[in-house]
């Protein structure tokens, strides 16, 4: 009995030092100071292989597109007869000019 009390006496001692002396490791995250420097940091990630199967599948979609399969809806501006005025041109910021050179944004457009 005595020999029981004292071997589970050492097993305790022994699992709660083992657990004490077992480096904690912290991970510091990086402060990122505004919206600027978290895009910066986002934008030359690596691309993800669920991203180059998502574009490999767009480009093949692309290519057996034919001029008889329309898949867009067309919208149309006024009915009235009058001229309308040239469409204006969005000013481009840096912003837009980045995130146009970052492969991992989503391009959105519509039927030519």
């Amino acid at each position: 009995m005595k020999n029981l009390s004292l071997l589970i006496a050492i097993l305790v001692i022994t699992l709660l030092s083992a657990c004490s002396s077992t480096a904690t490791v912290a991970v510091e995250k990086k402060a990122l100071i505004s919206d600027h420097y978290l895009m910066m940091g986002l934008l030359h990630r690596p691309m993800t292989q669920d991203q180059k199967m998502m574009l490999a599948f767009a480009e093949q979609r692309e290519s057996y597109q034919t001029s008889y399969f329309v898949n867009a809806v067309s919208i149309k501006g006024p009915k009235n007869d009058e001229q309308v005025t040239p469409m204006i041109t969005r000013p481009q910021n840096s912003y837009s000019r980045l995130i146009a050179q970052d492969f991992n944004s989503v391009q959105i457009s519509g039927p030519d």
